[in-house]
């Protein structure tokens, strides 16, 4: 079947902690835990992070049929931890400036008016790290 992966031999014992690893055994990650988002919410706000790319998030519509699916960028902090931050028009432009790998900071500086007056955009300054 194609996507899994074999399986040891059966090697089930009784009376064990299921919660310890038996000596001489290794794991690879197969998939990391979701990322923490990142929320600007006070203009001055910046996260430091390495970028490693988007992604889409595909969920089914909501009760009345309206699409539920959002983009994220994804990062790498530097401890090391997953941390997404949501798509907007703003940051899509940036980001289509950034390589996957760059060591971006993005600083929430402003917000901006909308012709509907309704929710302000927020703003961001976008910078990578100098090779």
């Amino acid at each position: 079947m194609a996507g899994k992966r074999e399986t040891a031999t059966n090697e089930v014992e009784s009376t064990v902690d299921v919660s310890t690893t038996p000596d001489g055994w290794e794991f690879e990650t197969v998939q990391e835990e979701s990322p923490t988002r990142v929320i600007f919410d006070t203009i001055g706000d910046q996260f430091i992070g390495q970028y490693i790319g988007d992604e889409h998030i595909d969920l089914p519509p909501d009760a009345e049929g309206k699409d539920q699916s959002f983009d994220l960028f994804n990062f790498r902090g530097r401890d090391g931890e997953r941390y997404a931050i949501n798509k907007s028009y703003s940051l899509e432009q940036a980001m289509e400036k950034v390589n996957q790998g760059d060591w971006t900071r993005i600083t929430y500086v402003k917000d901006v008016p909308t012709k509907r007056s309704l929710n302000p955009m927020k703003d961001f300054r976008v910078e990578v790290r100098k090779s």
